[in-house]
């Protein structure tokens, strides 16, 4: 028998999560989707758990990641999961130095339009925790909705077989083919738009800022780095003179913008004039963060990072107040959202790795990683896997990242899904 007659016996059924490329808002009647607010039954509570963020344990509000009814889901004949019915999957959303991230999986029998949107509850975990790496820095978590809860994105589902195999050319190929019959074969690879631009780039960019959302997106991302260094100093050492004088300037006039801001509509253009002096203004912070270049903790990359990142939310923001937001934002940053879900063509490589430009997100079969947690739970069954997406915020945008929902089978085969355990791993 060949490796590929023995790869093909390996073959398990299973299914490929797929969002939408843009978020809908919180009232979109989606019945499967990533993100938003679960629509949980009034006997089922939002579950809790302890969770360590800054070297710190509280016992939070978990995040809610996603909601699947079963009944849209194929595999009549041949699934393990109920044919009816709603899974609800929540999470601890810090994942730095976590393996495995305290989860719960609630189970419904009702369908996933049974009932009204829950709301959060008061101890709902900022995303990444309460001051964890991965947070939005310009996100309040007392003022700002989507510092805690995901944007919501409806989601379909496709069959596909997966194989059991490790960097292996033959199942790679196989793996491939399969994604291919799935999702067809594939659009030419692009760089982000924004993912790798200059502080040049955006300097000759008319297009931003688009909307004051935006520009206060952008204030509170310069004000928290300034804030942090002001406090922190340069690791441990102390700031000198010069830095904080410069410091100081940026954040008077980071205020100034703010005040600015709240006295507008969020929505609102922002007329060319202006425009033209905030890119300017953000140039000149860009400017002092490289003149303080080991004088404080941040580089000024950062910064230009987080521009991008800004522009990204901030349209999404556009597309959960109204579905025809996004006409008003920029054509090539709105595209750019979009393509970033597209199917990608893979590579050789990219099967033999099981590593692709375009997350794959899928319940059942072997699902994949890379480290070990596939093969740890090889004699469970993956609940649901989801692939680092640059849609979700800093807490699960990291490609290389994978998180796993694993049951046990004869659990699964009981509907007791109370002890459902989480992997994260990452690259």
């Amino acid at each position: 028998m060949s490796e590929r007659d023995d790869l093909e016996e390996t073959a398990l059924p299973a299914v490929l999560v797929r969002r939408s490329d843009l978020p809908v808002p919180l009232a979109h009647p989606a019945r499967s989707f990533f993100g938003g607010l679960p629509k949980l039954p009034p006997h089922l509570d939002w579950p809790v758990a302890e969770v360590r963020a800054d070297e710190a344990l509280e016992i939070v509000a978990l995040t809610f990641v996603a909601q699947i009814d079963l009944a849209e889901v194929p595999g009549t004949g041949w699934s393990p999961l109920p044919p009816r019915g709603t899974l609800y999957f929540f999470c601890s959303s810090v994942f730095v130095g976590e393996g495995h991230p305290p989860c719960r999986v609630l189970y419904s029998p009702a369908h996933g339009g049974a009932y009204a949107d829950r709301a959060p509850p008061p101890n709902l975990m900022p995303l990444a925790g309460t001051n964890g790496d991965r947070q939005v820095r310009w996100l309040n978590p007392d003022l700002d909705l989507h510092s805690k809860v995901e944007f919501k994105y409806p989601i379909s589902f496709l069959p596909f077989r997966d194989f059991y195999f490790h960097q292996d050319a033959v199942g790679g190929e196989l793996m491939i083919k399969e994604l291919c019959k799935a999702l067809g074969p594939g659009e030419p690879p692009e760089n982000d738009l924004l993912q790798f631009r200059s502080v040049t780039t955006y300097e000759k960019d008319e297009d931003w800022p688009f909307n004051w959302l935006l520009v206060t997106h952008v204030v509170r991302s310069v004000l928290s780095y300034v804030q942090r260094d002001l406090k922190f100093g340069y690791f441990g050492k102390p700031l000198a003179d010069e830095a904080t004088v410069e410091l100081k300037r940026l954040r008077t006039s980071a205020i100034g913008w703010l005040e600015r801001c709240r006295a507008l509509t969020p929505m609102d253009d922002v007329d060319p004039n202006t425009k033209a002096t905030f890119r300017s203004w953000w140039i000149d912070v860009v400017g002092a963060y490289e003149r303080m270049d080991g004088q404080v903790r941040t580089y000024a990359g950062e910064i230009v990072d987080d521009l991008g990142n800004a522009i990204n939310h901030t349209i999404r923001s556009m597309a959960t107040s109204d579905v025809d937001a996004p006409d008003e934002a920029p054509l090539s940053y709105v595209a750019n959202l979009e393509r970033q879900n597209l199917w990608t063509t893979p590579s050789v490589e990219d099967g033999q790795r099981r590593h692709f430009r375009t997350a794959i997100h899928q319940m059942l079969g072997y699902g994949s990683g890379p480290q070990d947690a596939t093969e740890e739970h090889l004699e469970d069954m993956l609940l649901l896997q989801i692939k680092g997406d640059p849609a979700f915020f800093n807490w699960h945008s990291d490609i290389g990242g994978v998180l796993h929902f694993w049951i046990d089978r004869d659990a699964l085969a009981q509907r007791d899904f109370s002890h459902v355990v989480a992997t994260y791993e990452c690259d």
